[in-house]
C-alpha cells in the first residue's frame, strides 16, 4: 500500500474502511456459502439461498435466478423484490434480454443504464410495473457450463458496479453451480 493517498490522510482512512468494509460482506459471502456446502441440498431451497447471499454481497432492490433448459431458453425460478411473485415462471428464449445474452456469452453483464441498453427486455418490466435501473446478470457455471443465471437489479446507492462486486458475484455463481450439480448428484 503506498504511503499516501492524493488527499492525505482523509483519504487513506477512507480507502483503508473501504477495504475493511469489502472484506467484511465477502467473509459472510464466505460463511453463508460453506453453510450450504455442509447442509442438505434442496434444490429450490438452494435457489433462494444464492440470490439471499448475492443480494448481501450486492445489496439491490430486486434478484432473480433464471435455469438453462436444453434449447438453451431461461426460466426463472426463484425471486426477490417487489414483483417477485409475479416473475416466477417467467420464461425467456435462448438469447432474448440481458439474461439471455449473460447465459449465451457465458460471462457477467454489469449494466449500469438499461433504458440505453438494447438487450433489456423492457416490455416485461414495463407490464409487471417495475422499473429498472441497473442490472448485473451473472452466470451460473459448473466447469465452464452455463447452468442459469444470477440477475441483481437496481442496485443500492449507486447504479454502478464496481469490478470487485462483479468478481464476489461471478464467485458465487460459480459456487451455485457447483452446488446444483452436486444436488443432482445426489438425487441420482
Amino acid at each position: 500500500m503506498p504511503d499516501s493517498y492524493p488527499g492525505g490522510a482523509f483519504e487513506t482512512s477512507r480507502h483503508l474502511m473501504d477495504s475493511a468494509a469489502r472484506l467484511s460482506v465477502k467473509n459472510q459471502v464466505l460463511e453463508r456459502l460453506l453453510c450450504l456446502f455442509s447442509g442438505q441440498l434442496d434444490v429450490d431451497r438452494l435457489y433462494n439461498d444464492i440470490l439471499d447471499i448475492a443480494m448481501v454481497a450486492l445489496p439491490c432492490e430486486a434478484s432473480s435466478v433464471f435455469r438453462v433448459d436444453k434449447k438453451g431458453g431461461l426460466t426463472l425460478v426463484a425471486a426477490r423484490g417487489r414483483v417477485a411473485d409475479k416473475v416466477i415462471g417467467l420464461k425467456l428464449k435462448k438469447g432474448q434480454g440481458i439474461a439471455g445474452a449473460c447465459a449465451q456469452d457465458g460471462r457477467p453483464f454489469p449494466v449500469s443504464d438499461v433504458a440505453r441498453d438494447p438487450r433489456h427486455a423492457a416490455a416485461i418490466t414495463k407490464a409487471l410495473g417495475f422499473e429498472t435501473r441497473s442490472l448485473l446478470a451473472v452466470p451460473v457455471t459448473h466447469e465452464d457450463k452455463v447452468l442459469g443465471v444470477i440477475e441483481l437489479v437496481n442496485k443500492t446507492g449507486s447504479n454502478e458496479f464496481q469490478r470487485f462486486e462483479t468478481e464476489l458475484i461471478e464467485r458465487i455463481g460459480r459456487t451455485a453451480g457447483d452446488l446444483l450439480i452436486r444436488s443432482q448428484e445426489k438425487k441420482g
